[in-house]
């Protein structure tokens, strides 16, 4: 078992708001099974719509760019080096609200759990219409 994770290595996962490059991805058998964590790339206009981790805890912290970040119904802008916490099984999202491309780190715990990874509820009240003004 490899302690160093070179960039090459990283789980490649192209979603369509970017991409989502897991460092530390159980799925592939990595022994560090208390946490995992990705860098992933928002495109201006793009987000992680809002969604939850049950029984999972998070931390983002902003490496370049502006993110309008959700926790709830509260909401903040954030920019390179601000962070945020998120309780297990809250509802969060984060948005680009800038006009080039946002990077954020994620870490989130546990790693391995018998509860999938997110559930998205975008499409549920008071969810849906968060930010229908915008």
């Amino acid at each position: 078992m490899s302690y160093f994770f070179p960039q090459h290595t990283y789980h490649q996962d192209p979603v369509p708001q970017g991409l989502n490059e897991w460092i530390n991805w159980p799925e592939v058998g990595q022994e560090i099974r208390g946490l995992f964590a990705a860098r992933a790339s928002i495109a201006p206009g793009m987000g992680h719509d809002f969604h939850y981790h049950p029984g999972r805890e998070e931390i983002i912290y902003v490496l370049q760019g502006t993110i309008e970040q959700w926790v709830g119904q509260d909401h903040h802008v954030l920019t390179a080096g601000d962070a945020v916490i998120i309780p297990a099984d809250r509802v969060h999202a984060s948005f680009n609200v800038g006009s080039s491309e946002a990077k954020i780190f994620v870490v989130l715990t546990p790693a391995h759990s018998d509860q999938p990874l997110a559930i998205g509820v975008a499409d549920k009240a008071p969810w849906k219409t968060l930010r229908a003004d915008r």
